[in-house]
Order: C-alpha cells, then sequence, then structure tokens
C-alpha cells in the first residue's frame, strides 16, 4: 500500500499515514466546490489558493522529513478503501484541547461523496479511537460537530460516543441556526464495547 505503516483496518475501511502521492487529491479536495463544505464546518471560511498551497507545501516537508511516519501518535493520517489502498477518500485527525490534561480532540472528514452512506466514517473513526486509545494513556476522547451534521451525529451514537455537551444556536449554516455538539467517549466506555478495529 504505502512505505507508511498502516494504523489499522475495519471492515473495507483501512487508515494510514500521509505519502508524497497523496498530496495532489488533498489538493483537489480543499478546493472550495467540493461538497463536503457543506457539511464539514460549513460555518469556517473556506481556504484561498494560497493557504492550500501553503498546507501543502508544509503537508510535503513533514512527509519528506518523516515526521508524518514517525510520530506516535499521528497527528492526522488519511482515510482509504482497501480496494483501492491509494486513493484517499477522507483524513483524519486529533489536536489538543488541553494538553495539560491530556485531553485530544478528534476531526473526521469524508471527501469523496461516491463512498458517504457505506460506514466510511463509522469505520473511520473506529480506528482512528481504538488507535489513539492504544497509542496514549488518554482517559476520554470526543470530537465536535453541529446538529444539522445527522450523519456525523450518528458515527458517533453507532460508536457508543455520548452527546457530552450542545452550545444552543451557536452555529450559523446557510442562513438558519444549528446547535454546536460535542460527542465523546471514556476509555472504559471504549473498551466494553464489542466490536473493535484490527490494528496494525
Amino acid at each position: 500500500m504505502s512505505a507508511y505503516r498502516v494504523i489499522g483496518r475495519s471492515d473495507g475501511v483501512a487508515v494510514r499515514a500521509y505519502e508524497e502521492g497523496d498530496l495532489e487529491a488533498y489538493r483537489r479536495w480543499l478546493q472550495p466546490e467540493q461538497d463536503w463544505h457543506r457539511w464539514d464546518g460549513p460555518y469556517f471560511p473556506k481556504l484561498s489558493s494560497s493557504e492550500i498551497d501553503e498546507r501543502l507545501d508544509r503537508f510535503r516537508g513533514r512527509i519528506a522529513s518523516g515526521e508524518y511516519a514517525a510520530e506516535s501518535p499521528l497527528a492526522r493520517a488519511v482515510i482509504v478503501m482497501d480496494e483501492e489502498p491509494d486513493a484517499m477518500v477522507g483524513s483524519i485527525s486529533w489536536h489538543w484541547e488541553s494538553e495539560e490534561s491530556d485531553w485530544r480532540r478528534m476531526g473526521l472528514t469524508v471527501y469523496d461523496p461516491a463512498t458517504r452512506g457505506r460506514g466510511v466514517g463509522t469505520e473511520a473513526l473506529r480506528i482512528w479511537t481504538d488507535y489513539l486509545f492504544a497509542a496514549t494513556e488518554v482517559v476520554r476522547l470526543d470530537y465536535s460537530t453541529w446538529s444539522g451534521n445527522s450523519r456525523m451525529l450518528g458515527v458517533g451514537h453507532r460508536l457508543g460516543f455520548v452527546e457530552e455537551a450542545r452550545f444552543r444556536n451557536a452555529r450559523e449554516v446557510r442562513g438558519a441556526r444549528y446547535d454546536s455538539v460535542v460527542m465523546g467517549v471514556l476509555r472504559a466506555e471504549w473498551d466494553a464495547l464489542p466490536v473493535h478495529a484490527t490494528l496494525a
């Protein structure tokens, strides 16, 4: 699949480290006309052409240095389908909500509209959650979304995440008001679930 390591697999979906060959696909997916922008953070401004170039330059440098392959845990990764392991269909990541208490917030985007509705987001988040709990001592993980993104809320519910916060009317999308929602899971809750990914 790649010179870089695969994080894990689950039900036809795999998560792996970024590689140089992903960057042109990533450039295409970042373009403002792509449909995923309507669902993933549509309240945030889209990147300009120069901002996309700057992001890709940073990624290229980190890939060339081996940083993205060596990080433990990886801070971001590529979502692919097992049948097309070189074709990026989405990305997944985490960032510090509070480094002092080891509180990590995850991010998930399925770019390719042809893969939506096939459980790709659910399996990618299953892999990523398993991976982060295995690779760190973190006691909780969460992600934020908005109440108009029913698919992303459904991903969390299917995986055993619970709604931990709801900020009413906090997001404006296409002229309408929606709630901001945080879905979270504790390590003990996750460990008790019956279905887990196969980690590499």
